[in-house]
């Protein structure tokens, strides 16, 4: 591991943990609260409040996955934006395809409306990732 790798790697772990939050807040909080899957109820025992999150456990599971974008991005070869969107939107469909539905196949926690908008979400913010990874991960000079 580089520099470059390191920093790339943090600098996506940033964008994504951004482009993920800011899809719950601006469509999936809402959206989850009118197609719901579970009762409220259910729903509230089910996901902590925000001033219950486990910071430690936040900061392993964003670092986890920017750095797994990272890694993916850069066994691929893509070294440009446009290279990254292409190559992480085949990433991103197969991975959120396999958790998403996974999910849904085996639990409560979507509804049919919901996984399918969760689903067009998540890959978007990945797919953007992934993106900035490779050009992150493709500039001459050292970051």
């Amino acid at each position: 591991m580089n520099k470059k790798f390191l920093i790339t790697g943090l600098i996506t772990t940033l964008i994504n943990l951004f482009l993920h939050t800011a899809n719950y807040f601006l469509i999936l909080k809402d959206f989850y609260h009118s197609y719901p899957a579970l009762s409220e109820e259910c729903m509230k025992q089910l996901h902590r409040p925000p001033e219950q999150l486990i910071v430690w456990a936040m900061i392993v599971t964003s670092l986890s996955m920017g750095f797994l974008i990272t890694m993916v991005i850069k066994w691929s070869g893509a070294k440009t934006f446009t290279s990254g969107l292409k190559y992480g939107f085949v990433f991103s469909l197969l991975f959120w395809g396999s958790v998403n539905f996974g999910l849904y196949a085996s639990s409560n926690l979507f509804s049919q409306t919901t996984v399918f908008v969760d689903y067009a979400c998540s890959v978007i913010a990945m797919t953007i990732s992934c993106a900035v990874s490779a050009w992150l991960l493709g500039r001459e000079k050292t970051i």
